[in-house]
């Protein structure tokens, strides 16, 4: 388009004319001012004003000014999704930049999870929830109650030993005891009945004889008086003791303990104990619940378990395979009864925390600091409660006070939060919460996200953000009195409330970064999550664990969560954490150290191709054996959307099916299609939606192929399968004529140009048009062609190199959204070319290579990638390559 600028020119009296023409996109006196964002480049000749609005991300008359925080699209009238962390969203395409928050999903966090699925990414499978209710979207919570047999707020968890019926609420009859006491559903006894006792529940008593002896009366009798009179003494001891300790020990005052029990293997002074083991007091001015609940939502009375008799349960290395496997049986029966033993609630005086005056400094009412081991700061001119701060010092493995575990600062700790960073010397900051999960708020933001922000006499500045798929390392400068430091802050973000991560591997390469940072210091590191207990304890026993197991050859995951009880409440919230930790060290110990500095791959790749002496494999060959062990099948019920009826024939192969928590759903609407498709989402290094991988088109999903490309954003395709016109399966999803169009639905592709950059790919560049919407995209396609019929890999490593700098020479021009990779199954191939992608990816970000990770997270999402040690070890000799030719 040409505007027209007139500038007028006075020469003496007279007026002259003179039309200069300005190039589209300029405007004003001889044209030297640039248009803003206006849609189409065009702007007045005159004023500059944008006639025809603003482009996507950009407001008011000029177009100069983005979108604020929260805001994007057109004239900026639209809302971000439920984006996570700072509900930032991409200003133009609406995207969320660190994804979604619990209960969301898509590229804008728009879609709301479906029953049956809930949490990050929709990742999570509901429980048993009652008469297969929808459960809460976001924590998962079953709104009505639980299916007969199962209990928990969730419903997951299946009934204790001796309970059945709806929410567990049912005791089991007089049943013979067993493995199984009574059937969690109906309460039959599996066993039969104990003697007494009949009926299906075996709770009907057997009526005796009416005949009975006078001598069997007499004896009945005088038992039933001596019962009598033990109750009543019992009863009167237990009152008189009750009180001994009301008024004795919790009356004295801050500085009275009470007494530790005799025999008690405890020696910590500041312990409650009894000698009862498994005796519970009251404390009338504490509150506890099973997790933690808000200020003011609880009144009810802190029961304490005082079980303070010494713990341990090591497993050496070589036996831990076999022992979570034994201990995992029978719905996790031996990790829950190990889980059991663990002393719950407050377990030592916390005077200083309950304090009228510091209770608003404390999230929650029942996780709170103990006297014995809380971290003092120093105390503020002028307030004398200024020493507290809700977190606690832990021991770490064969070191004192190696940790501080704090909840998530709320706003009257801000300030107190950073004093503490600075008082004592700390240089690590791990956080394991997001701000605001499950639309409730876990933790405020204590940090800037660029610039300065001042808290108390401590100034802090944001100079670096590095951010990965699951994590992002933000480096601060802190600044007091002139005194400056740095300290790194690791925030990991796929990890939800009283939940697990679903796998150990993301977590291990986290907790491996804050390893390396200040590997010397001495200095605690300081955890917190929003309790300071739940994913705090987990991230603490893994890191305590995985020193003994280097140093001793075995691990005690019970002795370690009960050692960190003894100093912070209910470390480990839940079984589902302390089954993670148990998981976690089984994934460190079984694989070893397989990350290699990229300086030294080639000299230990050819160490690791030599076999070893006692089991005459290679090291790569024992890499890819762990694997296998450690990558189970994808659940049966995770495919529920693949299995149903009308879905099954749009699945190339009935074993190749996608899971609901990790598939791409489709929301553009076409004739006959729903929201399903045959694929997954792949992580890369630094984002978590890197990779669309799906199968090559059939006849009757080529509508689905490309509403897949247009919902996600992606505007490049890797092939590499060849199209064979003889098979009728196999669809050709593109107009091979220029000029003609294809439509599918509301979108039309048409062919824009096609060459052969290299001897090996052909170049196919695609209009993809939303007719009604009037959106355009230009969609680029490599096929990659030396990869011949049945061969389970590629000709050359250079063959698949070139085709991965084509690519990521196209992304780093035009290309965005994920890169959507196809071979025929879906698996096999697209599996290899994601994982070289990701190993190289992570090299050129961190210098280091890791195969074995990186293919162990893209197979938690497909069984079937690199199915075997010939495509593992290829991977090695691809970086190899591409090292050598750099």
């Amino acid at each position: 388009m040409v505007s027209v600028s007139l500038v007028v020119l006075l020469a003496g009296l007279g007026t002259t004319a003179k039309i200069v023409r300005c190039k589209s996109g300029t405007y004003g006196d001889s044209c030297r001012n640039k248009c803003g964002n206006c849609k189409n480049n065009s702007c007045n000749p005159e004023t500059g004003v944008c006639e025809q609005h603003c482009i996507a991300g950009f407001t008011g008359n000029y177009c100069i000014t983005e979108c604020p925080n929260g805001q994007y699209g057109r004239n900026c009238n639209l809302r971000c999704g439920n984006c996570r962390l700072d509900n930032s969203c991409n200003t133009r395409t609406g995207h969320c930049k660190y994804g979604c928050q619990p209960g969301f999903m898509g590229p804008t966090c728009k879609i709301k999870c479906a029953n049956p699925h809930y949490g990050h990414n929709c990742s999570y499978p509901c429980g048993y929830c009652l008469k297969g209710t929808s459960c809460h979207h976001a924590n998962g919570k079953c709104p009505n109650g639980c299916e007969s047999g199962y209990m928990g707020e969730n419903c997951r968890t299946v009934c204790e030993y001796g309970f059945y019926g709806q929410n567990c609420n049912m005791t089991c009859g007089w049943c013979v005891k067993g493995k199984e006491e009574c059937h969690v559903v109906t309460g039959k006894c599996v066993n039969g009945c104990q003697k007494g006792y009949e009926g299906t529940t075996c709770a009907k008593a057997v009526v005796p004889s009416k005949k009975m002896s006078t001598t069997g009366a007499v004896v009945a009798a005088l038992i039933a008086s001596i019962v009598v009179v033990l109750v009543t003494f019992l009863v009167f001891h237990r009152y008189r003791r009750n009180q001994k300790v009301k008024h004795s020990s919790f009356r004295a005052g801050p500085d009275v303990v009470p007494d530790i029990p005799e025999g008690s293997k405890e020696t910590d002074p500041f312990l409650i104990g009894s000698p009862h083991e498994n005796g519970r007091h009251i404390l009338p001015t504490t509150h506890s619940s099973p997790e933690p609940s808000e200020n003011g939502e609880t009144d009810e009375p802190l029961y304490m378990n005082v079980n303070t008799k010494k713990m341990n349960s090591p497993v050496k290395i070589e036996d831990l395979y076999n022992y979570i496997q034994t201990n995992k049986a029978n719905n996790t029966s031996g990790f829950r009864k190990e889980f059991k033993q663990l002393p719950e609630g407050l377990l030592a005086m916390c005077t200083t925390a309950q304090r009228e005056e510091n209770k608003e400094k404390n999230r929650y009412k029942d996780i709170i600091a103990y006297d014995h081991s809380r971290v003092h700061l120093d105390l503020v001119p002028g307030d004398p409660y200024s020493d507290y701060v809700n977190a606690s010092y832990l021991d770490g493995y064969k070191r004192e006070k190696a940790y501080v575990a704090s909840q998530g600062p709320n706003k009257p700790m801000l300030k107190d939060f950073w004093r503490m960073v600075w008082q004592k010397n700390i240089c690590k900051i791990v956080m394991l919460t997001d701000t605001v999960e499950a639309s409730k708020k876990k933790c405020e933001k204590y940090w800037p996200d660029s610039g300065v922000e001042k808290y108390g006499e401590i100034i802090v500045e944001n100079i670096d953000n590095a951010i990965f798929t699951d994590y992002i390392i933000r480096t601060f400068k802190l600044n007091r009195n002139e005194n400056t430091r740095i300290v790194k802050h690791f925030h990991f973000i796929t990890w939800s409330d009283h939940g697990a991560p679903m796998h150990p591997t993301s977590l291990l390469i986290f907790k491996r970064k804050v390893k390396l940072y200040n590997p010397n210091s001495l200095d605690p590191i300081l955890v917190h999550c929003s309790a300071g207990s739940g994913r705090t304890g987990c991230f603490v026993a893994l890191d305590y664990c995985m020193e003994q197991a280097k140093s001793e050859g075995i691990v005690d995951v019970l002795g370690c969560v009960q050692l960190m009880r003894t100093n912070r409440v209910n470390m480990i919230q839940n079984i589902d954490q302390y089954i993670f930790v148990y998981d976690a060290l089984l994934e460190a110990t079984m694989a070893g150290e397989t990350t290699i500095p990229r300086s030294m791959f080639n000299e230990t790749y050819q160490k690791w191709c030599l076999p070893n002496k006692d089991s005459f494999l290679s090291n790569i060959e024992d890499q890819f054996k762990v694997l296998y062990q450690l990558c189970q099948p994808v659940p049966r019920d995770e495919y529920r959307a693949a299995l149903e009826s009308e879905n099954l024939s749009k699945n190339r192969f009935k074993n190749i099916l996608p899971a609901n928590r990790c598939r791409p759903y489709l929301y553009t609407m076409a004739d006959d299609c729903n929201d399903y498709i045959n694929a997954v989402f792949l992580p890369g290094y630094t984002r978590q939606i890197a990779y669309i991988v799906t199968q090559m088109p059939l006849p009757k999903t080529l509508a689905d192929f490309w509403r897949l490309l247009y919902d996600h954003q992606s505007d490049t395709v890797v092939m590499l399968n060849d199209y064979d016109r003889n098979d009728k399966t196999c669809a050709l999803y593109w107009p091979e004529e220029y000029g003609y169009t294809v439509e599918h639905g509301p979108l039309s592709i048409q062919l824009l140009s096609s060459s052969e950059i290299d001897p090996t790919v052909a170049v196919r560049v695609f209009q993809l048009r939303h007719v009604s919407k009037g959106e355009e995209r230009a969609i680029k396609q490599f096929q990659f062609n030396a990869w011949p019929g049945m061969q389970k890999l590629p000709n050359t490593t250079a063959s698949i190199i070139r085709l991965y700098n084509q690519v990521q020479e196209w992304l780093s021009q035009n290309g965005k959204g994920p890169i959507t990779v196809h071979c025929m199954d879906g698996a096999r191939r697209s599996g290899l070319f994601c994982a070289i992608s990701a190993v190289i990816e992570r090299m050129k970000v961190d210098r280091e290579v890791d195969v074995f990770q990186t293919v162990k997270q893209i197979r938690v999402n497909r069984y079937q990638f690199i199915e075997d040690v010939e495509q593992y070890d290829f991977c090695y000799k691809v970086i190899q390559q591409y090292l050598n030719s750099q």
